[in-house]
């Protein structure tokens, strides 16, 4: 899309279609925010309801707000302030320059996925061992414990909807012996591993099968 069309405002933005308003703001980088900004009021009027649409989602990708403090960027935009680096933001205007920057910390919610789910498997390696579909054992509270799985069981649940009710698959709480409380099911995806399974039972191994088995 030509820069001319993206800031008259286009049909797509209704349809939730950013990133044409993405790559304009990404080919600014290192420009004054000031002129940026002026540059964007100049062709997207408030009184437009599609060209406003477009200006309201700006926030969405620029830190406008900014301060310097302790040595690092902090950002100041929604909630509460937070550092550059924990932030959302693809962009951010340099509080010292006023240029419009890039956010080298910024990372998509698919990496971040990725990295969180890499940590975790990491995590449990260094204190889990598997055994078999139904048998792990599990460093916890600085004893081994062999731990038996147990399906999580399941309800139905009615919830409202534009059409009337529906019926919607729900999993019914459990007592897990490693959690000591129902817990929630990511809580026990993160323990295991594995999605919707509990700690039914454990039994804490003696020295011998520590032994026999590795694990110190």
């Amino acid at each position: 899309m030509k820069r001319d069309a993206l800031l008259r405002g286009g049909g797509k933005y209704l349809n939730e279609n950013l990133a044409p308003l993405r790559r304009y703001l990404e080919s600014q980088v290192n420009r004054p925010w000031n002129k940026v900004w002026a540059e964007i009021c100049a062709n997207l009027k408030s009184s437009n309801t599609v060209q406003q649409h477009v200006r309201d989602h700006i926030s969405d990708f620029v830190a406008i707000k900014t301060s310097w403090r302790d040595g690092e960027v902090w950002v100041h935009e929604r909630w509460a302030p937070a550092r550059l680096k924990d932030s959302y933001v693809r962009l951010y205007v340099d509080p010292k320059s006023g240029l419009l920057r890039r956010n080298k910390h910024w990372r998509s919610w698919q990496t971040k996925r990725r990295d969180t789910r890499a940590a975790e498997a990491k995590e449990r390696e260094a204190r889990m061992r598997v055994v078999s579909e139904k048998v792990q054992l599990h460093l916890f509270n600085e004893c081994w414990w062999e731990v038996r799985l147990a399906k999580v069981p399941t309800g139905v649940r009615r919830v409202k909807a534009a059409a009337g009710t529906r019926q919607v698959k729900v999993e019914l709480p459990v007592n897990d012996t490693l959690l000591h409380e129902s817990g929630d099911s990511q809580a026990r995806h993160r323990l295991y591993g594995l999605p919707g399974v509990y700690g039914a039972s454990k039994r804490q191994l003696s020295k011998k099968e520590i032994r026999a088995l590795k694990l110190r």
